[in-house]
């Protein structure tokens, strides 16, 4: 990003006050590379909530996704208990980042909106080009997870039956700047 351009970790700041003003509680957003017993345990729970069973990842999945290179996993806290996740790593396309699942425990509070633009954020720092994810078009609730993921720039780049809905994002600084001042202003 830009030398002039607030840091990841001023956007870090800003993230954790946006959402402990629509929270109404203190908020803190921590970023881990390395899994232990601690994260597998955060994950799995928010995952049991929100997840249909064939969606939840074992330990042993969740740790085999842990060892690849640029595993990032970003926990947002509410008055020290985790209430969501987003976690990624790097994507067999050179320059490009797998963001590979997402859950909150809070819904319509922005609390996803701010997580996807943190690590778009964090994405583009790092020197990543886009950010890819595969989902599927609805969810359990009905949702329309496609539509979802578009509002924030992501575009399919391909459908598979058993595989999901393959979504991309270019990371460039108009689409992460516009991300960011949306939902981190």
């Amino acid at each position: 990003m830009d030398s002039r351009a607030p840091s990841f970790t001023d956007y870090l700041r800003k993230a954790e006050e946006r959402l402990g003003g629509a929270l109404g509680g203190s908020c803190r957003v921590a970023v881990y590379h390395e899994m232990n017993k601690d994260l597998l345990k955060i994950i799995s729970e928010i995952e049991d909530e929100r997840f249909r069973s064939e969606l939840r990842y074992s330990e042993r999945e969740l740790t085999i996704r842990s060892k690849k290179r640029g595993f990032t996993c970003f926990i947002v806290y509410v008055d020290e208990r985790p209430m969501a996740f987003v976690f990624g790593f790097d994507d067999p396309e050179e320059g490009a980042y797998f963001s590979d699942s997402a859950a909150t425990l809070i819904e319509r509070k922005g609390v996803g909106s701010i997580l996807t633009a943190l690590e778009a954020l964090y994405c583009i720092e790092k020197g990543y080009r886009c950010e890819k994810m595969i989902t599927e078009d609805l969810d359990e609730s009905g949702r329309r997870l496609v539509e979802y993921w578009a509002r924030f720039g992501f575009r399919v780049t391909g459908r598979h039956p058993k595989i999901g809905v393959e979504m991309r994002l270019e990371l460039t600084q108009e689409n992460v700047g516009a991300l960011s001042g949306k939902y981190i202003p």
